[in-house]
Formats: structure tokens, C-alpha cells, sequence
């Protein structure tokens, strides 16, 4: 059995060791030790940070923690409500653990966690970068979603060939956008333009208020979850960007976006001008960044959750997320039902 320790909260201790192995790990972002400390801050929860290793060296964590759900215990990813994805993080010095050893020890750790009534760990890739994500493959799980990437190339002409030979549609529409940006171009004053939090004044808030309408329809931000990022801006933890196309100084598309560990993060797309819709201005802004990504070295472009038809048609790869759910007490048989009755629905 590996051995363990859990945390109940993030003291320097845990701290420290989580930035240690955060560094040299197979992880994402909304797994960083900067973001589920906000969420921690903010989201008053009893949180179990369960620390593993193997001969006296960690080899993975596991940000967990039990919400109280009206009567119900459940125990779940730190930050679900808010984050992309959910996953254990990983140390970069094991391609796979080992099955049994993994059971053994995660049914221990169950039994130290305190009461529960539910496990319920959801959006969860099935692979956290290139590694199999155990919470996946020891478990019997369900589709919960899936995430467009594109495996960026060393030069935009060899992501194009790729995409050529992916799909007639997908090329099409690839091709398409590759067209009318350079229409754009020729009969236009065009800018495509890069601000960076760490040089540049980015106001957070007026992004988020041209997106108000469709983010309150999907519910991908609220007040909390944009009080976490302006606070991880104002303290330099992270580097946003800011990415527009300007069309005769008019700002026709902008998204907000961020970089972590080589990989670019796609987020909130904004279209401010339906003047030029006739140029797909959202899909323009798309292979211009796809162009900056490539010069700068970055490694893979990110589309988040969500499966619009045009991240499908600019991806290369698919990576599919789960979720694992199981009841613990005769409690939790009462929750697992009404969730799995509210799933059903949802797939109709």
C-alpha cells in the first residue's frame, strides 16, 4: 500500500510540498496550488488534501473535499463548481500506478476522510496531459463530457496539412476563416493585438460584462469565480492575455485567456461588432492566435469545456472527461438516485 497524509487545510507545510511537486508534475491550471488556494479562501468547505507517496517520495495529491449538500456529505474535487477540469495531480516521475496498490490505499484513505455519504468526482479527463488518470482507469465511470485541443505544430502551414487531412468540413471551414482574415487584411486598417496582465492594466470586469448575457445562460461565472481571478491578476500569479482584432481602430473580436505550462487556454471569446460577421470575426481571431501560440513556443491551445461545432472544426485532438459517482452509506443511495435520474434527463 502507498502511504499517505491528509490535510485539512493549506498551512505552509502543504504549501510547500504541493509547489514542489506542482512544478514537476502532470497537472492543469485549475489544479494549481494559486487557484484551489482562492477557492479554498473563498469557499468555505472541510477540505481533505490527500498527499501520496511511494517509498517516501510523493508521487501524487489529490485536492478533495466534503460538501455538505442540504443532509448529504459528499466528497468531491476542490473548486468542481467552478473549474474546466478536476484531476489528481500527478509527480512526472511515474507514467502509471500500479492498480492494486491503488485501490488498497484510496479504500484506507476513505475510511480517515470522515463521514461521507457520496463520492461524486466529476469532470475528470481521462488523461491529465499524457499520463492515464487513475480516478478513470481503476474506476467504472460515465461520459461526462469532451475537450477540443489542437496539438500545436512548429509551423502554421503543418497544422493546416493536418487539418486537410482530418475532415473535408473541418478543412473547409479552416480554410474559409484562413480566407476571409486575409480579405480583411487587404481592405481594412487591421491590428491583431497582445496585452499581458503583467505589463498591461486588463480590466477583468468589462470583459466579463460584454459576456454577461451568455455566461449567465451557461453559468460559467459568477461574482465568486471573477473575484478568484482578479485576485490571482492583482497578485501576479498568473499571466492573462488579452487578444483582440481591430478593424479601423474598432475592436471586432477579443478573448481573454491565460497560459499554463506551455498550454493555452482558450477562455472567454467575445464578439464586439456584428458590422463584421460577414468576416467570421470570432474564427479570424482563432488562427491569429493559433499563429502567436505557435511563435511563442507554446505547445498545445486549449478550447475548455464545451462542445461547440467550431472547436471541432479547428482541433486536431480529443480527450474525453468522466465522472465517478458511488454511494457509501444508505444516504447516498437516496442522492445517487436523484442524480442519476437528473443525468438521464439531461442526455434527452
Amino acid at each position: 500500500m502507498y502511504s499517505y497524509k491528509i490535510f485539512n487545510s493549506v498551512n505552509e507545510e502543504c504549501k510547500n510540498i504541493w509547489k514542489k511537486v506542482e512544478t514537476n508534475s502532470y497537472s492543469n491550471f485549475f489544479q494549481s496550488i494559486d487557484f484551489i488556494q482562492e477557492i479554498i479562501n473563498k469557499d468555505k468547505s472541510d477540505v481533505k488534501i490527500v498527499f501520496i507517496f511511494d517509498k517516501n517520495e510523493i508521487i501524487a495529491i489529490f485536492p478533495l473535499e466534503i460538501k455538505k449538500y442540504f443532509v448529504f456529505n459528499v466528497l468531491q474535487w476542490i473548486g468542481v463548481n467552478y473549474a474546466d477540469y478536476c484531476n489528481p495531480i500527478l509527480a512526472n516521475n511515474i507514467k502509471e500506478l500500479n492498480k492494486d496498490t491503488f485501490l488498497k490505499t484510496w479504500n484506507t484513505i476513505l475510511k480517515d476522510l470522515g463521514k461521507i455519504d457520496l463520492i461524486f468526482l466529476n469532470k475528470q479527463l481521462t488523461y491529465i496531459q499524457d499520463v492515464k488518470n487513475p480516478f478513470i482507469s481503476f474506476f467504472k465511470t460515465s461520459l461526462f463530457s469532451k475537450i477540443y485541443l489542437i496539438e500545436l505544430k512548429n509551423k502554421f502551414e503543418d497544422y493546416k496539412e493536418e487539418i486537410k487531412k482530418k475532415d473535408k468540413k473541418h478543412h473547409y471551414e479552416v480554410h474559409r476563416t484562413i480566407l476571409k482574415l486575409e480579405k480583411l487584411k487587404n481592405l481594412y486598417n487591421y491590428k491583431f493585438l497582445v496585452k499581458n496582465s503583467f505589463e498591461n492594466n486588463i480590466n477583468f470586469k468589462e470583459i466579463i460584462k460584454t459576456k454577461k448575457n451568455t455566461l449567465n445562460k451557461k453559468n460559467k461565472l459568477n461574482s465568486f469565480f471573477i473575484d478568484i481571478f482578479e485576485n490571482l491578476i492583482e497578485q501576479n500569479k498568473i499571466k492573462f492575455l488579452s487578444m483582440e482584432i481591430k478593424v479601423n481602430e474598432q475592436v471586432i473580436s477579443k478573448c481573454f485567456s491565460f497560459i499554463y505550462k506551455k498550454i493555452f487556454y482558450y477562455y472567454i471569446p467575445t464578439i464586439y461588432s456584428k458590422d463584421f460577421n460577414n468576416y467570421k470575426p470570432g474564427k479570424a481571431l482563432i488562427i491569429e492566435i493559433i499563429k502567436w501560440c505557435i511563435l511563442n513556443n507554446i505547445k498545445k491551445f486549449d478550447f475548455g469545456l464545451g462542445e461547440e461545432n467550431y472547436k471541432k472544426h479547428f482541433s486536431n485532438k480529443v480527450i474525453y472527461m468522466h465522472r465517478y459517482l458511488k454511494f457509501i452509506t444508505f444516504k447516498g443511495v437516496i442522492l445517487y438516485l436523484i442524480i442519476k435520474i437528473v443525468l438521464s434527463f439531461k442526455k434527452l
